[in-house]
């Protein structure tokens, strides 16, 4: 019967979402003399100027637990202001984080927020699109912004090229993540997600969200692919190959490119220990690597497993952990700063990192052995016992086998590690990165 109301609600929802579309259509269209006043003073006042606003979304409760220290690294000399926008918060406030670095929060109209609670999904978010343009915009003209950067191809990205076509501000778009790979991964897409539940209308999901995709990333000044497999998602989204490019990830703290092996802060556990740092959501696997150490503890009577991170996979792997046999040997941290992730990481015997972006390359970084899935760009750091150990994907066996034998095989673990080290080095060098990003930013200005 529950399932039954749900699908009715569902229905109703997709049936109210096209009125809510049309009624957003015809706002905009009553509302274009004030874009084009909106778009005049942009261009007299905001033009080239070096500012740059990110869109990016975010809950704000969840951000100040984890602290700002994270965001430090965005940061670019070309930019002398920067903002992280989210105007779709339950208050408005603005916090500076550092000198020209600030969090922007706005607040949702109350009446979207009670639309979502009530399970109305597809309208509230086309309400919530609509209104986060009109937010974003004033904000853009009264802080002289000079470009804007969405660092998700979604939704963030969806609000950068609106506002960019209502008041012809550049946008850069960052591809983060293959979503093409995760709904193959998940069985769940990333847009429409209630049409892919609705039996007539599930044939329409997955062209839809392919064109929504790629409709912001066709008119990016930029794209920008974390990696290789990033670069070749956004190019069969419609990307232009004359504006893709590579640019791989440069948000870790600076700490991990500055890490000196003889200088080391104290070590947290007096105990060898496996670390898995990510966000406790399907598409990271942290029930993998539980159900790997269960199977490897016995092998390794002295190691500890710690598992560091948060997310809606939480009180699944608390779960895990109380029903593990080696209960007593597994540590979970929760959501950390990045000083203790830090410290973490740099004693860690080795980091599992089963579907991983920023996590695996610290750990590299640190010279720490990596042991990973062979799945998306791993492959192109990560090289099967020479710079880490790779895996078949959710192959739990293999993975616990290869932790078994890079945890006994220590000499041969520290010389994978090493090459790892320089690898990544290179790979992920901060200072090159930011010289790549910040030609970007000019070309962009200009």
């Amino acid at each position: 019967m529950n399932k039954l109301l749900k699908t009715v609600q569902r229905c109703f929802d997709c049936t109210l979402a096209l009125p809510a579309a049309l009624g957003c259509l015809l706002f905009f269209l009553f509302s274009l003399p004030w874009f084009f006043k909106q778009r005049r003073a942009w261009i007299q006042s905001a033009r080239g100027n070096p500012k740059a606003l990110i869109i990016q979304g975010f809950n704000i409760e969840k951000l100040k637990s984890r602290g700002y220290d994270f965001l430090l690294p965005f940061r670019n000399p070309t930019i002398r202001w920067m903002g992280f926008f989210d105007p779709v918060n339950s208050r408005d406030e603005d916090i500076q984080v550092a000198e020209n670095l600030f969090v922007l929060i706005r607040r949702m109209p109350t009446a979207i927020h009670f639309l979502a609670q009530m399970g109305f999904k597809a309208t509230a978010t086309i309400f919530r699109e609509c209104y986060a343009v009109y937010k974003i915009i004033p904000y853009c003209v009264k802080e002289r912004i000079g470009i804007l950067r969405a660092y998700k191809h979604n939704f963030p990205a969806l609000e950068a090229f609106l506002v960019s076509c209502l008041i012809k501000i550049p946008f850069i778009v960052d591809i983060a993540g293959n979503y093409e790979l995760i709904r193959r991964l998940t069985g769940k897409p990333y847009y429409f997600r209630t049409l892919s539940k609705i039996p007539i209308a599930r044939i329409m999901a997955p062209p839809l969200a392919n064109w929504l995709l790629g409709l912001p990333l066709k008119h990016a000044i930029f794209v920008l692919g974390r990696n290789k497999n990033n670069y070749e998602h956004a190019f069969a989204l419609g990307a232009p190959v004359e504006r893709l490019s590579l640019l791989r990830i440069s948000n870790f703290n600076p700490v991990y490119n500055n890490y000196d092996p003889a200088h080391l802060p104290a070590r947290p556990l007096e105990f060898p220990y496996l670390l898995f740092v990510g966000r406790l959501a399907m598409i990271k696997y942290p029930l993998d690597v539980i159900d790997a150490f269960d199977r490897a503890a016995a092998d390794l009577p002295e190691h500890r497993l710690v598992i560091i991170g948060d997310g809606s996979l939480r009180a699944d792997v608390e779960r895990r952990i109380e029903s593990s046999r080696f209960k007593g040997r597994i540590l979970f941290l929760g959501a950390c700063s990045t000083d203790v992730v830090f410290n973490w990481t740099v004693h860690a015997r080795m980091a599992v990192c089963p579907f991983s972006g920023s996590t695996l390359a610290e750990a590299m970084l640190c010279g720490v052995p990596v042991v990973a899935y062979d799945i998306e760009n791993h492959s192109e750091i990560v090289i099967d016992h020479y710079s880490g150990y790779l895996v078949p994907f959710r192959d739990i066996a293999q993975l616990s086998h290869a932790i078994v034998g890079a945890a006994r095989d220590d000499k041969q673990s520290r010389a994978v590690a090493m090459r790892g080290r320089e690898l990544a080095r290179v790979a992920f060098d901060k200072i090159r990165i930011l010289e790549k990003e910040s030609l970007y930013y000019h070309q962009a200005l200009k």
